[in-house]
């Protein structure tokens, strides 16, 4: 699977006809969380840089970090990006990695669509990995909504709302997160705090 990495970053490479938009964001956050898990347990840091052509292949990566700074969690992805029926889909295969700590990775197949009222995105973990979905909208105007659900990882619900600035933005929001599975107990650790961060992009 990792081959594919290879394959489409070749291809991007190989076709100067198309137009490039890099871009990049560095965050600050009173918790990093997850699909609804706290993986800082506290302040965090996160850092992701991106470059998509405008025939719709992009690729990206990102580092966060966990309980200790000097842990990381990576994501390399690649993907592709149309345009059916008025819908936007996103396709992506996504490799995630742990730096510092001792757990395994695992990669996933991704999916999102966005409607006008509402996105919904799955991912297919590979190799008994868990599967994940959310729904999303910002159809409320004032704040938006999510509700996701990663196996037996557990489910949450989020409420937030995101501030433009001259330089960068603010998102504030409201996480509430609970275990499918009490035998996680002992690795994850249910979330239901309010948290705030800061994102510059570039």
């Amino acid at each position: 699977m990792k081959g594919i990495f290879t394959i489409m970053i070749a291809t991007m490479l190989s076709a100067p006809t198309f137009a490039a938009d890099i871009s990049g964001k560095v965050g600050i956050a009173s918790d990093n969380i997850f699909r609804g898990i706290s993986m800082s347990d506290g302040f965090g840091y996160s850092a992701q840089g991106s470059v998509s052509l405008d025939n719709g292949i992009f690729a990206g990566a990102s580092v966060m970090s966990l309980d200790e700074n000097s842990d990381l969690m990576t994501t390399m992805l690649v993907g592709y990006g149309f345009d059916l029926g008025g819908v936007d889909f996103n396709v992506a295969y996504v490799d995630r990695g742990f730096q510092g700590v001792d757990i395994d990775g695992w990669e996933e197949l991704n999916v999102r669509a966005d409607f006008d009222l509402f996105g919904v995105y799955y991912s297919k973990g590979l190799d008994d990995a868990g599967d994940f979905y959310k729904v999303d909208s910002s159809a409320l105007k004032v704040v938006d909504v999510a509700y996701g659900d990663w196996d037996n990882a557990g489910s949450y619900w989020e409420v937030s709302k995101s501030f433009d600035l001259a330089a960068g933005s603010v998102k504030v929001g409201y996480i509430d997160h609970e275990l499918n599975d009490e035998d996680f107990s002992d690795k994850i650790t249910d979330v239901d705090n309010f948290y705030v961060g800061y994102t510059y992009k570039f």
